[in-house]
């Protein structure tokens, strides 16, 4: 963040804005940052934050279900033909959090995510998999 702040100098104290900032741009910024560590001698680039900063291959298989950890998840549209199923989730994450769009005082606070399962994509970093 400190980059954005010091890119847009009249936004630093906008906590929300530089926020959003953050996370529309970040990935050009880790793209570009770790292509020019690579660039030095002795940079000290791990493999795996090498591969993450490239992007994963465009071919992205689908599932309509997915063993993780044991736990067999499905999508919603296979739950629908099965008496079992196995497509909800729930996230918790600490988010920011504001009252309204003119809120200039976002609290950090942890939120519960629910969700139904559409699709499965098995993502692949070259040497990292990560399915979601």
């Amino acid at each position: 963040m400190i980059h954005i702040k010091t890119a847009y100098p009249k936004f630093r104290k906008r906590t929300k804005w530089l926020q959003d900032k953050h996370n529309s741009t970040f990935i050009q910024w880790l793209r570009f940052k770790v292509q020019s560590e690579l660039e030095e001698d002795n940079n000290g680039v791990s493999e795996n934050l090498r591969w993450l900063a490239a992007g994963p291959n465009m071919a992205v298989p689908l599932y309509r279900s997915y063993l993780i950890k044991g736990i067999k998840f499905n999508i919603k549209a296979q739950d629908d033909v099965r008496t079992t199923q196995n497509s909800g989730v729930y996230l918790l994450a600490q988010t920011m959090q504001v009252a309204s769009a003119k809120d200039k005082n976002p609290i950090l606070s942890n939120m519960g995510f629910y969700g139904v399962i559409q699709e499965i994509w098995d993502l692949d970093y070259q040497s990292l998999q990560s399915s979601l």
